[in-house]
């Protein structure tokens, strides 16, 4: 999801809110401390999830032709380091569905100051509401709270989505040439994108377009991807 620009200053979104009008959606912390358990039915809605926005084109690690049980065996992990508190989580509720998540991953060891997000990404009914924007707020005022300084992400190149993320502070630290391929000669490279969380000036757009309504990093191991 590519963010429009806006002119003047933007006020972050708080970490949970509702947006008017009938179908109200609420944003919800996963897993521990949270109020959205990271249980069997958490993942059984994330399956759903994740397999609809790939289904629409979103980079999330899969082709549009993948099957409910390749998602939910990386789904499996996700909910895991969820529930344990290996990783954190944000989760976007209408109407008792889920139709957005956003997953982040802190370092250990010497790392341990430095966090990876593994999975952004919103149902592509949601597409141009700003739903990626609050999802990746909320983490990233997570990330600070818990005393991260530094910030990974990575994503398929010719999505836009440096663009979406350019908007948090995130700039390009590297590249895996040809590192996604979706089928022979249809390779493309990953981008690896970094943010300082101690230094960077983050911008928080409220408006977003993308063709697939969605936003994904490429760890298909580990979160949505490519």
């Amino acid at each position: 999801m590519v963010p429009r620009a806006v002119s003047g200053p933007v006020e972050p979104s708080p970490l949970v809110n509702d947006l008017p009008g009938p179908d109200q959606v609420t944003l919800r912390r996963v897993g521990p401390g949270g109020t959205w358990a990271s249980d069997s039915a958490f993942g059984v809605a994330l399956v759903t999830l994740w397999h609809r926005v790939a289904e629409a084109g979103g980079a999330v690690g899969f082709a549009p032709s993948v099957s409910r049980a390749e998602v939910a065996a990386v789904v499996a992990g996700l909910v895991d380091d969820l529930r344990s508190g290996r990783a954190f989580g944000f989760a976007l509720n209408r109407n008792r569905t889920l139709v957005g998540v956003g997953v982040l991953r802190p370092g250990r060891g010497l790392s341990s100051h430095t966090g990876e997000i593994v999975a952004v990404m919103v149902d592509p009914e949601l597409r141009g509401s700003g739903s990626g924007t609050r999802l990746m707020t909320a983490l990233i005022s997570q990330a600070r709270d818990g005393g991260l300084q530094k910030l990974q992400a990575a994503i398929r190149d010719g999505e836009g989505l440096d663009g979406f993320f350019g908007r948090f502070g995130f700039v390009e630290w590297g590249r895996r040439p040809g590192w996604i391929r979706f089928g022979p000669a249809q390779d493309r490279d990953e981008i690896i994108l970094g943010a300082d969380l101690g230094a960077a000036v983050i911008s928080t757009p409220v408006i977003e377009t993308s063709d697939q309504g969605t936003a994904g990093v490429n760890r298909a191991d580990s979160g949505p991807a490519q």
